[in-house]
């Protein structure tokens, strides 16, 4: 269905990036800009979500009137309208934890600039129709990060922004290169072109190996095994804020391109699938075994956390090898629908925690383990929010993540061969591990005796 508001959730907080650099010396004048910006993007996200419900499932849009595949097409179908609805709520959460917790040094200046313009970058990477596009979204949402990255200006965040920045400098060039490549081999980048030309048969060798290159791009992005080493040590030096933004949304866009161009696109394609499927259910247990097993051995609360975001992405890589291995068929749509559902969750769970462990910090000084302690005495509150959403990280029920994980060792066990077995058991084995660092958490800040 046809419609030119669904750009809303793009130019909204783009809208409130500019104003606020026309006003940087006003501090508060731009919380409330961007607290008014942020808000107008939610409910807009909300009645985008609800027209393609109402509708034909998809809401479109042709800029300037040009015909796809020539023209940008700015897209909402239900995947990628539940997810910016999502990370618009996500946001505007963050946003306001952050004018209230964290220190000035950090919210001013251009603080409220920068983060409606990351907001604006992850959105349009969600609505975007072609892969160009998705290109040009991820280099406005990697400026913003860069910028964010450095804001405060410590010797900790400088180091590894240092590190961020190189990595993404060459994955953007990888991305370009292979956007280049699949347009010289299908003469198209628009989404849906595409994927009628993988159902069709004409996906060459060539593509498939442009398409795994663009994989090697989104799986760097979204953090998986063996392209997470830059993670770990970046986002503990974030403010809790920012850090919780990062985590709970930035590594779902690289999981979301994923989604979109491998399985959704060219998912089809058997030479694709011969190529990609088993590389990425390698990629689903290292990432999400390996993972666990360095928050396991951390003693940060944000350390254990930041990990954990490794860990819980290969939950939804594995559900991208599922859906990739079984194709268009029921055992691929339940898998599909397995990691969308566990996105959401991890979206809002994750950016949780990373809040909660703010104010675990502002009342130890430390988000060191042994540091903290005799929380569960000093704020029920945040002891209740951390443990729901600890367990729920964990996957126990009835919580949300338990649905999630559940539908995708389902999902795994029902392969009857040895890779659907060997993952649904690295998957149950990730969830206790993931128990048992919590509960180290658990145990050290709400239950220990604080210490003198």
């Amino acid at each position: 269905m046809p419609n030119t508001l669904v750009i809303l959730p793009i130019l909204l907080p783009l809208m409130a990036a500019v104003v606020n650099l026309l006003i940087h010396h006003r501090r508060w004048v731009q919380a409330g800009v961007g607290l008014a910006g942020l808000t107008l993007t939610l409910l807009s996200s909300i009645w985008l979500l609800a027209t393609a419900l109402d509708g034909t499932g998809v809401v479109v849009s042709q800029m300037g009137n040009w015909p796809a595949p020539f023209g940008i097409s700015v897209v909402a179908d239900l995947f990628g309208g539940t997810l910016v609805c999502v990370a618009s709520a996500v946001s505007l959460a963050v946003y306001g934890y952050a004018l209230s917790q964290t220190p000035t040094r950090f919210t001013g200046g251009y603080f409220n600039v920068l983060f409606p313009l990351l907001v604006c970058g992850v959105n349009w990477a969600f609505l975007t129709g072609d892969l160009f596009n998705l290109f040009v979204s991820f280099e406005v949402m990697l400026l913003a990060s860069y910028c964010l990255l450095t804001i405060g200006t410590t010797p900790r965040q400088m180091r590894q922004a240092f590190k961020y920045v190189l990595l993404n400098l060459v994955v953007s060039a990888v991305f370009v290169a292979g956007c280049g490549w699949v347009y010289g081999t299908l003469g198209t980048l628009n989404f849906a072109e595409m994927a009628v030309l993988a159902r069709q048969g004409h996906v060459s060798e060539s593509a498939a190996m442009a398409v795994a290159a663009l994989a090697f791009v989104f799986a760097a992005k979204a953090a998986a095994f063996p392209l997470w080493f830059w993670l770990p040590d970046t986002y503990p030096t974030l403010p809790p804020a920012i850090g919780g933004f990062y985590a709970g949304l930035l590594t779902k866009v690289g999981v979301y391109a994923l989604v979109r161009v491998v399985v959704m696109c060219f998912g089809p394609a058997a030479e694709v699938q011969a190529t990609l499927t088993p590389l990425i259910m390698i990629s689903a247990a290292g990432t999400m075994f390996l993972g666990v097993l360095g928050a396991v051995g951390s003693s940060s609360v944000r350390r254990i956390l930041s990990i954990h975001v490794i860990s819980q992405v290969g939950y939804m890589i594995l559900g991208i090898a599922l859906a990739l291995a079984a194709g268009v068929t029921e055992a691929g749509e339940l898998a599909m629908a397995a990691t969308l559902l566990y996105m959401v969750q991890h979206m809002i769970v994750k950016c949780s925690l990373f809040l909660c462990s703010g104010l675990i910090e502002k009342y130890g000084g430390t988000d060191e383990l042994s540091g903290v302690g005799s929380l569960l005495t000093r704020d029920r509150w945040l002891a209740t929010v951390f443990l729901i959403a600890a367990l729920s990280l964990v996957g126990l029920p009835p919580l949300s993540g338990f649905f999630g994980k559940y539908l995708l060792i389902l999902a795994s066990f029902q392969r009857f061969d040895g890779w659907g077995v060997f993952l649904g058991i690295v998957a149950v084995a990730t969830g206790a591990l993931t128990l048992l660092s919590m509960a180290k958490i658990w145990s050290y800040a709400f239950w220990s005796p604080a210490p003198e």
